[in-house]
């Protein structure tokens, strides 16, 4: 497998003592898988309001978005060769608990993602941002939500305001997950999940056909 683990920059280093580390994953995905399931980009904000107007020019502008990755250095990790994304991803989540969840995107070659923290103070809260994480790219193809339930089910949502990936693009990163890894993901809208349920009821699963 081919990716890479950020490492934290001077800066990150601090933040570090006083809020723990969350790394951010990328793996590298071919491109021609990606545009078999995901073809189309999704755009930041697209919705006309003057909330997105102001995460578009201000929150989350160029300057903002640079300011918070200076957390993490220009310099990363790479993961080891032989480890596939399947057994990275049963090492990060180890614990059945919708409470552990990892923000991600795809982009037009790769996967990244970062642990959302329970506690989340505003440095670490800005950087795991799905904007953030993709660095601003005008190749997102999905962003959402990965974690293991108390059953031990693997689930993805597609729980984004900055992109809004539809339910039809939840299933095609469905087929996605599972053509990549052999792990059985399951996908749920994420109105139906974002409250960190303690018991996800099957019935509302969306399934693949």
């Amino acid at each position: 497998m081919l990716g890479n683990k950020s490492v934290p920059s001077s800066f990150g280093h601090f933040t570090e003592k006083l809020f723990d580390e969350y790394p951010i994953y990328e793996v590298k995905l071919p491109a021609t898988t990606i545009d078999e399931y995901l073809p189309t980009k999704l755009p930041a904000f697209a919705a006309k309001s003057w909330k997105n107007m102001s995460k578009r020019h201000f929150f989350y502008s160029k300057p903002i978005v640079y300011a918070t990755r200076c957390q993490i250095s220009n310099d990363s990790e790479p993961l080891p060769s032989k480890l596939s994304l399947s057994n990275l991803l049963e090492d990060l989540l180890l614990e059945n608990t919708s409470k552990i969840r990892y923000n991600f995107v795809i982009i037009g070659d790769a996967l990244i993602f970062a642990r959302v923290p329970r506690h989340r103070h505003i440095s670490y809260h800005l950087l795991c941002k799905h904007i953030s994480l993709a660095n601003r790219s005008t190749d997102v193809r999905f962003a959402g939500e990965f974690w293991r339930d108390e059953e031990s089910y693997f689930r993805l949502n597609n729980n984004s305001g900055t992109y809004r990936p539809s339910n039809g693009l939840l299933q095609s990163t469905i087929k996605l997950f599972n053509a990549i890894t052999s792990l059985g993901f399951k996908g749920i809208d994420f109105r139906q999940s974002v409250q960190f349920p303690m018991q996800l009821q099957l019935s509302k699963e969306i399934q693949t056909v």
